[in-house]
């Protein structure tokens, strides 16, 4: 198959973000017929694949699917190109947004109520549907309970993550978790230079709680949500306590505005996570505004993209190591804990 140019590739995903209404089942129901049926960029196969390895990793699965077809039919600027034109059109939408007031929305205390209410339904359902994956055995459920404590008990963001890495070991212990296998074929990659993006990955995520810090500048912005972002397995609605939990309990932005633009990215094309540029444009976080809004929308995305840049040249063997699985299984034990807690202070505030 000859490759497509650059400007194909950002057209293409342009289109397929503008389109891309109803959250990531529809998003990869588009991929597949447009860049498998029509384009015949990757197999049904690699689709497949990709899907599976987008499902362990923090961030949006149909943005890392598709940040992972960008890096086989385009290298790395491929990758670029097709993230920055799936997100494009909700990301500015919602910035536009939280520059004007939609309404009385904010003020109508009724209003506020019943639309927290409605998103607390949303997540909660979320969260079950997660728990069924992330816990489904009883020596999972009793380390995600433990983890609940903890996180309960500590808000530290530091300890929280020692806290999953613990979690991680623990899963390399005890979890057992049968290996798949899956058509995946990394043509783009180097060894080294997966080596190196992954590297890079953890030491962001690991130095994200520092840069959070309310001393750290301009790139306070960026930290909290490049921390938020690492957190984020499971994507789409889950994000929603990550990001109250950082913002709305530190008081960093409003409860009302908070739910104004969660509710408003509900009705917008491509990954719910470009509610970031909302959020990082109305919090009191340095920057806001727009650069606030690019760093927000650049630090949500970055930890998922990374992991999966690299782990799409190490997935076919990964899926066959139980030691790496039964990790991923304490991670997501561990995170589902963090969301739950999180989850609990959206009816608190």
């Amino acid at each position: 198959m000859k490759r497509p140019s650059y400007l194909s590739i950002f057209t293409s995903a342009l289109a397929l973000g503008m389109r891309g209404f109803g959250g990531p089942a529809t998003h990869l129901k588009l991929f597949s017929k447009r860049l498998v049926s029509e384009k015949k960029w990757l197999s049904q196969g690699e689709l497949d694949g990709l899907i599976s390895l987008a499902a362990l990793l923090p961030g949006p699965t149909s943005s890392q699917v598709g940040v992972a077809i960008g890096l086989e039919v385009g290298g790395f600027w491929g990758a670029f190109l097709f993230w920055f034109g799936f997100t494009l059109p909700s990301a500015v939408i919602m910035f536009g947004l939280s520059l004007v007031t939609v309404g009385n929305l904010a003020s109508n205390t009724i209003i506020f109520w019943g639309l927290k209410i409605a998103i607390f339904a949303v997540v909660v359902h979320s969260l079950r549907s997660l728990a069924s994956r992330f816990a489904p055995d009883l020596f999972r459920r009793i380390l995600m309970f433990i983890a609940l404590v903890f996180f309960f008990i500590v808000k530290d963001s530091g300890l929280q993550f020692v806290a999953i890495i613990l979690a991680a070991i623990m899963g390399i212990i005890f979890i057992k978790v049968e290996p798949k296998e899956f058509s995946i074929s990394p043509q783009r990659l180097k060894q080294r230079t997966a080596l190196a993006i992954f590297t890079a990955a953890l030491i962001l995520m690991a130095c994200s709680p520092y840069l959070a810090q309310r001393n750290s500048g301009d790139l306070e912005t960026f930290g909290n949500f490049l921390q938020i972002g690492g957190f984020a397995f499971g994507g789409g609605h889950v994000v929603l306590p990550l990001l109250q939990s950082h913002l709305v309990v530190r008081n960093l932005i409003s409860p009302a505005v908070f739910t104004q633009g969660y509710f408003l990215a509900q009705f917008m094309p491509g990954p719910l996570f470009a509610v970031a540029a909302f959020m990082g444009s109305a919090s009191l976080l340095s920057p806001h505004g727009l650069l606030g809004s690019a760093e927000a929308t650049v630090g949500i995305f970055l930890p998922g993209s990374l992991l999966m840049l690299s782990a799409s040249y190490y997935w076919k063997s990964w899926s066959r190591n139980t030691r790496f699985l039964g990790a991923v299984a304490g991670i997501n034990s561990a995170v589902l804990a963090l969301l739950v807690v999180a989850c609990i202070n959206i009816l608190r505030l």
